[in-house]
């Protein structure tokens, strides 16, 4: 059986198109494949949970508008609760997505998300103490997961943070975090440290265990991930599979995560059910579209 588990994070219209090339300054170039998709950190993870048999709920903020039905319509057909709100103050959050060779350069647009503030968090205290994990990422006010961390501390509620996209935050704020997970550009903006070699990363991972988060997990891209247990740093190699579009992996990669978590799965068996998972979502097209089921896993 599954424990709950609450997302609080970004709900974004992604605004998609593929590129042969990034254009230089005034250069206008013809692109493909157009799309309007649900996407946000926050949503994704929430989506990827569900999906691979999670059960969750998403604590989020959406505009009035079409693209906020559209995001609330794709939690529906996924199956996650939604706990947050609808404003007529602030547009739905827009991702501005050009993908080049399998790559992809965003450009966000906070919009509604930046309504999820500390004050709005408060009402969502019971819900959060009632979950074994909580998930959040920073596309979202810092302010409001530092208001997060202190309602989790007076539970049992276990915090899950995805730095991203990087922002500086409070010291304090590592030593209420139980798993942080970042990914390489991220660890190097926490501790100054690249993970570009095993070294490297090692000493990365251990920068972080010492700056106060217990569980430090950091995906390497197609060099898989490296993550600690207590003392030792061990490494995960990616799968080997063709990449269409990365802009999902590691949201499917914590989501899966933390399904298996939920689920009472060892670390070690989590962290492989999510490196397979986000091999088949970066083979597809798309954000939470192209995060797979469980059944497409085993």
């Amino acid at each position: 059986m599954s424990s709950k588990i609450i997302v609080i994070g970004s709900a974004n219209a992604d605004l998609v198109i593929h590129s042969p090339k990034m254009p230089r300054i005034g250069e206008t170039l013809t692109g493909s494949n157009f799309q309007v998709n649900a996407g946000g950190k926050g949503l994704n993870q929430a989506v990827a949970i569900a999906k691979l048999g999670g059960n969750v709920s998403f604590c989020g903020c959406v505009g009035n508008d079409a693209n906020g039905e559209l995001l609330l319509n794709e939690l529906k057909n996924n199956d996650v609760t939604f706990k947050g709100f609808e404003t007529e103050e602030a547009p739905t959050g827009i991702a501005m997505i050009t993908v080049v060779d399998g790559n992809n350069f965003i450009i966000l647009d906070s919009g509604a998300n930046a309504r999820l503030t500390p004050e709005v968090i408060e009402n969502y205290s019971d819900l959060i103490a009632e979950c074994e994990y909580c998930v959040m990422q920073l596309e979202i006010p810092v302010e409001t997961v530092l208001k997060v961390c202190e309602i989790a501390k007076n539970s049992d509620t276990k915090i899950i943070l995805n730095p991203a996209p990087y922002k500086k935050i409070p010291e304090i704020l590592f030593s209420q975090i139980d798993y942080i997970i970042p990914n390489e550009h991220e660890a190097h903006d926490l501790t100054g440290i690249y993970p570009d070699s095993e070294e490297n990363t090692r000493k990365a991972v251990l920068k972080l265990n010492q700056m106060g988060v217990k569980n430090v997990i950091i995906t390497l891209g197609e060099r898989g991930c490296a993550y600690n247990v207590g003392d030792s740093v061990l490494f995960k190699p990616a799968i080997k599979t063709e990449v269409v579009d990365t802009t999902s992996a590691g949201d499917t990669f914590i989501g899966a995560l933390v399904s298996k978590l939920s689920q009472n799965e060892t670390l070690n068996n989590a962290i492989f059910y999510a490196t397979k998972a986000s091999a088949i979502t970066v083979s597809r097209l798309g954000a939470s579209k192209s995060i797979p089921y469980a059944d497409e896993i085993e």
